[in-house]
């Protein structure tokens, strides 16, 4: 079944939700928080939300992505260990140990 969202209209209200409803079922009649009748089916991108991206779009996305990922890691150790995998992470702090001792 499909998932739809919508929006009481009241101005003290404004309640938003999402019911699963069959195609042919009625729209709700009243909101289930105040219990007037102004309720406005909303637009929806559906239950995933999912935009995909395609050329520039998606090269320049990326490149965002990889900047803050850089950002992150540079900031955090848990973050940078993540990355590199747990077993990397400890030999490259063995190695960078050792070089200290010297």
């Amino acid at each position: 079944m499909p998932t739809y969202e919508f929006c009481c209209q009241e101005s003290e209200c404004k309640y938003e939700w999402e019911e699963w409803l069959s195609m042919t079922a009625p729209n709700p009649e009243s909101c289930p928080k105040c219990n007037k009748s102004s309720v406005k089916k909303l637009i929806s991108l559906g239950s995933k939300g999912v935009v995909e991206l395609t050329g520039q779009d998606l090269v320049d996305k990326t490149k965002a992505d990889i900047r803050k990922l850089k950002q992150d890691a540079a900031g955090s150790e848990k973050v940078y260990a993540n990355l590199l995998g747990e077993t990397k992470y400890q030999d490259l702090q063995v190695r960078m140990d050792r070089q200290k001792r010297r």
